[in-house]
């Protein structure tokens, strides 16, 4: 037993140092990965921003751009989802309960508890309007068909509402998860000349390292080698919490590059995505 703990542990005062130092570069790799590479301390700290909405260059008037906002979600869009509107706010209320014990608690289980219990509640919008019209008599199937047309009305209203305002709500999206929980509004605002995408101040993703806010031309669903097939990329992403504005190049094609999601670069991860539904 002696012999062997002679040669693993050296008896020389520079046998010591020699261990020393080589336990110290271990620990520094270790920590360069730890903290640089995978960026494991993000997990547990929310980068917050609150960004006012974008300004144009051209005069806009009395055009508040909140309201343009909120007018442009109410609506529901093109396709009548103001029914998934009430479902989706009462999602990101619970999302974010959940969201802040899982943090307080701060152990691996209860994260862990957080992802099992989230994900079901996100992929439930997607089914909710689906189950509500199978669930509906002729009677109320007229009565959702007139309400929606009265949406198209009042969404046709407010585009030309904005058209005289010089600015307008060009699509609409809601995030979904990918690799990660993701929540809450993305909109493209354009005045003709200017062209901004902003995540609404309901937008919240877990934190992460070189995570970068993309344009895809495939669809939100696609596979990550399909996503980087062909992508726009609008810079790094200014808090995984809040809002913010990216600036769009005016040579993009939003009929092609029609999904937004957050990437992480470095180890070619989506952590959330939303489909751009153009607002008619």
């Amino acid at each position: 037993m002696k012999r062997m703990l002679g040669k693993l542990i050296p008896r020389t005062t520079g046998g010591r140092w020699a261990a020393a130092l080589g336990l110290g570069v271990a620990s520094a790799v270790v920590l360069y990965l730890a903290f640089v590479v995978f960026g494991v301390h993000l997990i547990f700290v929310d980068e917050v921003v609150d960004e006012e909405a974008p300004e144009f260059a051209a005069d806009l008037g009395d055009t508040d751009i909140d309201e343009l906002i909120s007018a442009a979600v109410a609506s529901g869009g093109s396709d009548g989802r103001a029914a998934l509107a009430e479902r989706r706010s009462e999602l990101e209320s619970e999302a974010d309960r959940m969201r802040t014990d899982a943090m307080a608690d701060g152990s691996d289980e209860a994260m862990g508890e957080m992802y099992g219990d989230l994900n079901p509640m996100l992929e439930e919008i997607a089914q909710l309007e689906a189950a509500e019209e199978q669930m509906m008599g002729p009677d109320e199937a007229a009565q959702l068909a007139a309400e929606r047309e009265q949406e198209q009305a009042e969404t046709m209203a407010a585009a030309e509402e904005m058209a005289d305002g010089g600015v307008r709500v060009a699509s609409v999206g809601s995030f979904g998860p990918r690799s990660h929980p993701a929540v809450g509004t993305a909109v493209v605002l354009t005045d003709g000349t200017q062209t901004f995408l902003r995540f609404d101040d309901d937008f919240a993703t877990d934190n992460g390292p070189d995570l970068n806010v993309y344009l895809h031309s495939a669809g939100p669903d696609a596979s990550v080698g399909n996503l980087v097939d062909d992508f726009i990329d609008l810079g790094d992403l200014k808090g995984n919490i809040g809002a913010q504005n990216y600036v769009i190049p005016d040579d993009v094609d939003l009929d092609r590059y029609s999904t937004v999601s957050v990437w992480c670069v470095r180890f070619r991860v989506v952590f959330g995505t939303a489909e751009l539904v153009p607002m008619n």
